[in-house]
């Protein structure tokens, strides 16, 4: 499925979490994965182990 994660499109597997898709995020920008908090697109922090669904856009806490 396709999520986005700061605006930036991220596939990832069905029953994927907010935490797999930051980690395909990082790796994919070949950066390590930080310690922050979770957005959801409207600016409420989600909980790491929040499931995904197609189309969903969470943020990096800098971003929310």
């Amino acid at each position: 499925m396709l999520v986005y994660v700061n605006d930036t499109s991220v596939r990832i597997f069905a029953g994927a979490t907010a935490l797999d898709a930051l980690r395909r995020y990082c790796a994919d920008k070949k950066i390590s994965v930080p310690r922050v908090e979770l957005c959801d697109a409207w600016g409420n922090v989600i909980a790491p182990d929040s499931p995904m669904a197609d189309g969903r856009r969470i943020y990096t806490s800098p971003s929310c």
